[in-house]
């Protein structure tokens, strides 16, 4: 081939790139292909690189959204324990070991409690700070994932037993104080629910509390009368806030302990006959709160120990067969037969609220056999006239004539046994004083001390009241019970005794005059500062 043939050759051959494109010829797809390597390579890498970028990305995402998750799940569990109402820790720190057992105590911000007796709201806050292996290519070098947690827990049923003073002390400008600061906290106490809901209970006391024939037709008591039912309690009792209805209790005496007086009219009843100071069970008729708090009547001793046990009683749930037997009679609504709530299976909160003006006195019982039965003396059916007949040795002169003081061989009046009646020893009693019958019937006619009488007669019980209150209101919070206390103008030791039984100090209210308005109020209001939910 020669050298100009081979220039000729090298000329027509087809360049690529524009002389291929030049062609006449219809340029072939290799022909095409070759002409862009250039640029699909550059396009290949930067196809790489976002797909390496979002890669990257969704890694960083992902470790981002694992930490997120186990910092809301650590905190969302934390809170919802610490707002259970049966917590017995403290919200911080059910939050904060919640934390550490998951090896984050260094993530956790900020816990907030809030609290009542019916509700508890648990607020946290957990943050954590993660370095990004791709995304610091785009500047962002960190993520960080804050979380927050709130958890309620609230009560819907409430349950509350209102402990009156209704002692002597408490006449006068006290109970007319007392009376509408008591229908105020009713008031606010059912308006904050729904109906069905929240049940009151009123436990008027003095020396004793009169729970009312029906009630205490359910328990096995000895009904010697029809006066009152006031029941003895032993100090075994005072240990828990439950009382059994099989173990046999005793009724208390009608009768005066102290006054020396005669005639049913003057006496001054241990446990008091009024209609208005027998307990309220279980109830949410605001007229019949109201009318049961107006009709109250002072009078008589104090025994705050008594009147918080039966106060606790209906609180619990032990109580509910004798609710049953009230709701039988016709004494509470229908729908409260479930009373008092268990609270093991339903959300109730127990509420305990005693208010006294004094402090501790004693309280009087009649000792057999002089509390049951016919007694010795004997009244004249038309006039009147007493004999006491004492079964003296060598003599005829057995009986006993308080009228002119003597001793004489029949009754005084004479005449045959239907113109008598021998009075049951409840029959004296509501007659004539404890002090009366010891003096007049007895100590003159025996030449010896009525004091003496007096004690054979009657017990009392002072010196271990204080340590009964205690005993039952320990019981009662160790039962979650919430005890408010109000000391309204109370001597030192009542104020003392009433502090001590209330939940805490937070709980207790000093008063005087119209603050005692101001105290039951600001009960109610904590108790309903929340709107009930079911």
């Amino acid at each position: 081939m020669t050298t100009e043939f081979k220039r000729q050759a090298k000329n027509n051959r087809p360049s690529r790139g524009k002389d291929c494109l030049a062609s006449t010829r219809r340029p072939s797809v290799l022909c095409f292909a070759k002409g862009e390597d250039g640029s699909l390579l550059v396009l290949g890498l930067m196809m790489f690189l976002i797909m390496a970028m979002m890669g990257g990305l969704a890694i960083d995402l992902m470790r981002y959204e694992q930490r997120r998750t186990q910092l809301q799940q650590t905190l969302d569990r934390s809170v919802l324990a610490a707002a259970a109402m049966n917590q017995k820790l403290t919200g911080e720190s059910v939050v904060t070991d919640y934390f550490a057992k998951a090896g984050m105590a260094d993530k956790l911000d900020s816990v907030l409690v809030d609290k009542g007796d019916n509700y508890r709201i648990v607020t946290a806050t957990a943050s954590s700070k993660m370095d990004t292996y791709f995304m610091h290519m785009m500047g962002v070098d960190e993520l960080e994932a804050d979380t927050a947690a709130v958890a309620e827990q609230r009560v819907s049923n409430i349950e509350v037993s209102m402990v009156l003073d209704i002692s002597g002390s408490m006449g006068g400008s006290r109970i007319n104080k007392l009376r509408p600061a008591a229908k105020e906290f009713v008031t606010t106490v059912l308006a904050a629910a729904e109906a069905g809901h929240v049940s009151i209970s009123i436990v008027p006391y003095n020396a004793q509390v009169d729970i009312g024939k029906s009630m205490m037709d359910s328990f096995n008591v000895n009904d010697n009368h029809a006066y009152s039912a006031c029941v003895e309690l032993p100090d075994s009792a005072f240990t828990t806030n439950d009382l059994s209805t099989t173990t046999a209790y005793v009724q208390n005496a009608h009768f005066d302990p102290y006054n020396y007086t005669s005639g049913s009219s003057n006496m001054l009843y241990n446990c008091p006959p009024q209609s208005g100071n027998i307990v309220t069970p279980p109830t949410d008729s605001e007229s019949d709160l109201h009318a049961a708090i107006t009709n109250l009547v002072v009078g008589g001793n104090t025994s705050i120990d008594v009147g918080v046990k039966w106060g606790a009683y209906l609180l619990n749930h032990n109580a509910n067969s004798v609710i049953k037997n009230l709701v039988t009679a016709g004494k509470v609504p229908s729908k409260f037969n479930n009373r008092p709530l268990d609270p093991v299976t339903e959300d109730v909160l127990k509420v305990l609220v005693v208010m006294t003006d004094g402090e501790n006195t004693t309280e009087y019982k009649i000792n057999d056999p002089y509390n049951s039965g016919n007694s010795n003396i004997f009244v004249h059916k038309t006039n009147d006239r007493v004999s006491v007949y004492f079964d003296r040795p060598n003599t005829t002169s057995d009986w006993w004539w308080p009228r002119t003081n003597s001793w004489n061989t029949d009754r005084d009046g004479g005449g045959k046994d239907n113109k008598y009646n021998n009075l049951t020893w409840p029959e004296v009693w509501k007659e004539y004083s404890v002090t009366y019958v010891a003096y007049h019937f007895y100590a003159l006619a025996l030449n010896e001390n009525y004091n003496n009488w007096r004690n054979t007669f009657m017990t009392s019980v002072y010196s271990n009241k204080d340590t009964r209150l205690q005993q039952i209101c320990t019981a009662a919070k160790s039962q979650n019970i919430v005890i408010y206390g109000i000391g309204f103008e109370a001597p030192s030791n009542g104020r003392t005794q009433v502090r001590n039984c209330a939940s805490s100090s937070a709980h207790y209210f000093d008063a005087s005059g119209l603050e005692i308005s101001s105290a039951f109020r600001a009960i109610a209001n904590n108790i309903s500062q929340l709107r009930l939910t079911q």
